[in-house]
């Protein structure tokens, strides 16, 4: 990508969680936020935290505490910092190399492919679903836009935050009483003018998935 942060290709706003790690001097510290958006060569992110521009950090994105350390952290550099009036600013890093990223963007699709730790356990099919969503601050009843025995992907005009919990039911029939399954928000996609939201399940569902 041309610009000041010399990208070579374009970037994807998407919400993941990334822990960040810098090592002293000058300072040393770690933190877990969110991304603002993603490239093969880097991302975006806003942060409290005090960076150098040229520094070298440590990412780990997406990135899972329950992981247990078994997550990659690849080495960056920050290459911009934007500050902003209410104390917070955001930060550019880029990968030390591309082939290392570990959140490679599908740029037709606008969408995040997932670590090899993430990956789903059984494929997704395209599939419209209808779908109940329930959170603390409501309800809303949409369709998927993919689904797998491990999570889907809905359409969504709400706000949601990856990490935050949910309770799904699908397929939601209105005449019936739903199966809740509790799910946790894993990414935030935007897809042209589209908001999509991504959930894994707490457990593996007997959903059947129409093979293709």
């Amino acid at each position: 990508m041309p610009g000041a942060e010399g990208r070579e290709r374009p970037r994807v706003r998407t919400e993941l969680a990334i822990r960040v790690r810098q090592i002293g001097p000058p300072r040393e510290s770690m933190e877990v936020t969110t991304t603002l958006d993603v490239s093969r060569n880097g991302v975006l992110f806003r942060t409290r935290q005090l960076y150098e521009m040229h520094s070298t950090v440590w990412v780990i994105v997406p990135y899972d505490p329950k992981s247990m350390g078994g997550d990659v952290e690849f080495p960056a550099t920050v290459v911009r910092i934007d500050n902003a009036p209410d104390g917070t600013a955001e930060v550019a890093v880029r990968f030390h190399s591309a082939r290392s990223d570990p959140t490679p963007i599908n740029v037709r699709e606008r969408s995040v492919m997932q670590l090899p730790s993430e990956r789903r356990a059984k494929d997704r099919s395209k599939l419209n679903l209808p779908i109940r969503v329930r959170g603390e601050n409501g309800s809303e009843v949409t369709q998927t836009v993919d689904i797998s025995r491990t999570g889907a992907l809905f359409r969504t005009t709400r706000s949601y935050t990856v990490g935050q919990h949910v309770w799904v039911a699908v397929p939601f029939k209105e005449t019936e009483t739903p199966e809740e399954i509790e799910s946790r928000v894993v990414r935030i996609i935007e897809r042209g003018s589209m908001l999509c939201v991504a959930v894994q399940y707490s457990r593996t569902t007997g959903v059947r998935v129409p093979l293709t």
